[in-house]
């Protein structure tokens, strides 16, 4: 006796390929995990410096670059 497949309904295969889509974009977004760092000028041309940890989600700003340079060795000892 022959037994036959039946092909999956539209619905499932978009739904598998959203799937996989998600996965991928997902992937993607995960994949920058350093610590980020930038300058930004004030509107009264003070410099301040950023970060962002995006393993911890934690933003910090600090005013001189030793401090921002104190809060990416804290991290980085406090991982290692």
């Amino acid at each position: 006796m022959k037994t036959h497949t039946v092909p999956p309904s539209p619905l499932v295969v978009i739904q598998k390929q959203l799937v996989r889509v998600w996965n991928t974009l997902f992937d993607l977004a995960n994949r920058h995990s350093d610590i980020r760092i930038w300058q930004r000028k004030n509107r009264f041309g003070e410099i301040g410096w950023h970060g962002y940890n995006p393993n911890t989600g934690e933003y910090v700003a600090f005013g001189t670059e030793d401090e921002i340079r104190s809060w990416i060795e804290q991290g980085y000892y406090t991982r290692n």
